[in-house]
């Protein structure tokens, strides 16, 4: 079930799942604002699903995770659910545009496979190094740079 905003959010779906993952952005270290109101609407109800979070973050560290994570693992303390695992991916927008996203495909199956097996799990990955990072990085943001830069020559062309 996918869920973007607390409107198309519908409880009694909630509780059809034995096993349920949070999949996110990381931004400013938290989840985002609709994961908290879902908690909120969630929030003294019976539940029994196992809890699994997939937390990304564009940063290079996957500790940039940890507060959301956190934020997950008290919310299941306080609503007696039991937290199975998570997986972290560091440096998102860069890992993805390289060689190194058929490991973090191979990642994710290996969480699928945990989550799948109802088994306890907790997987990170990010770039090899710093300087791969900022290789990548650079590469990725003088080509959306260009991109921009072309737009706007093609929209003054046009007027």
């Amino acid at each position: 079930m996918d869920i973007r905003h607390i409107d198309n959010f519908d409880e009694r779906t909630f509780f059809a799942y034995d096993k349920v993952v949070f999949c996110f952005f990381v931004a400013l270290n938290s989840i985002p604002s609709t994961t908290l109101e879902i908690f909120q609407k969630l929030e003294s109800s019976s539940k029994t699903a196992h809890i699994y979070a997939l937390a990304i973050c564009d940063e290079f560290e996957c500790e940039k995770c940890d507060t959301s994570l956190k934020i997950i693992k008290n919310w299941c303390l306080h609503e007696n659910l039991e937290y199975k695992g998570d997986m972290r991916i560091g440096s998102c927008l860069t890992i993805m545009k390289t060689n190194n996203r058929f490991i973090v495909c191979n990642q994710i199956k290996k969480f699928a496979h945990a989550i799948i097996n109802d088994q306890d799990t907790h997987l990170s990955i990010t770039l090899p190094n710093e300087k791969s990072f900022f290789k990548n990085a650079n590469k990725y943001w003088s080509k959306e740079i260009k991109k921009k830069h072309k737009q706007r020559r093609k929209q003054r062309n046009f007027f």
